[in-house]
């Protein structure tokens, strides 16, 4: 039954009827995001599924490593019920009708979203940390995202950046990664385009009237290289003016342990900012 629900399930990995059986009774993430708190603060055995993205290297927020120890799951109620998990741990795109179904079969489910701020981060880790009983690792996780931001504002004129992903993708106010470049002394040039929270910007709007920094993928990965390999092209004529820094897609949507990558790419592009002063 297992094996014949792998091939229907359009989210399982191929090679699913090959993976080990999901061990009952235990916590399932199908969402990459939780699955990279899970890896910093649950004790083995404690997590038995992960998100399919998750052993994905171009989408996994989780060490590879961490990840494909375990089985992947997808999104659909009936894997889930498959699975007979503790608890199940989802996005909130997740369907009402799953957590319906989850509900009636007596299994716990728990939906958090991105979150849009780094306070709001926190607090889903500790929700995560203490329905696994890990609070004190849910706080050292926690202290560890602390000591990857600023203690104080960075000194000197912001410089204008914007985090722009294949299609065009831009993070804008209002979002955690709106925050991550405040606190590291960059304005986020979304506004500028007509951006809300979150929107597309077309290459020829960004190429008109460029910020200081774009953070965008420059490793060409997947079905995304052709279009990596396209848009690098065009901004190298954009000279001088703007700096390309490398921010892969995976880093976008996620918290909990992202924020420190993220917090490490925008701290060193912010003080490389800083030694060209004259």
């Amino acid at each position: 039954m297992r094996f014949g629900f792998c091939l229907l399930s359009a989210f399982a990995l191929a090679g699913c009827a090959s993976q080990p059986a999901i061990a009952p009774h235990g916590v399932v993430s199908n969402n990459p995001c939780i699955d990279s708190v899970l890896a910093e603060i649950a004790l083995p055995g404690q997590v038995t599924a992960v998100s399919v993205y998750s052993h994905d290297p171009d989408s996994a927020s989780a060490p590879l490593a961490w990840a494909r120890q375990l089985p992947a799951i997808g999104i659909s109620a009936e894997e889930l019920l498959l699975a007979r998990p503790k608890i199940v741990l989802t996005g909130n795109l997740a369907s009402g009708g799953t957590n319906a179904l989850l509900a009636r079969a007596g299994i716990k489910s728990v939906a958090l979203g991105v979150a849009p701020t780094v306070a709001d981060d926190m607090q889903q880790i500790r929700t995560i940390a203490a329905l696994l009983d890990r609070r004190d690792a849910g706080e050292a996780l926690i202290s560890d995202i602390q000591d990857s931001l600023p203690n104080t504002p960075s000194s000197g004129p912001s410089v204008s950046a914007i985090i722009w992903q294949n299609g065009g993708f831009v993070a804008g106010k209002g979002t955690l990664q709106d925050e991550l470049l405040a606190r590291h002394g960059f304005r986020n040039a979304s506004a500028q385009y007509g951006l809300s929270s979150w929107g597309i910007l077309p290459l020829e709007t960004l190429m008109r009237n460029p910020p200081q920094v774009i953070f965008m993928p420059t490793q060409p990965r997947g079905s995304d290289a052709r279009e990596t390999s396209a848009r690098q092209k065009l901004l190298a004529h954009l000279g001088d003016r703007t700096r390309i820094v490398d921010f892969p897609d995976r880093l976008l949507f996620c918290g909990g342990p992202t924020i420190i990558k993220v917090s490490a790419i925008i701290k060193k592009t912010r003080a490389s900012f800083a030694k060209d002063k004259p």
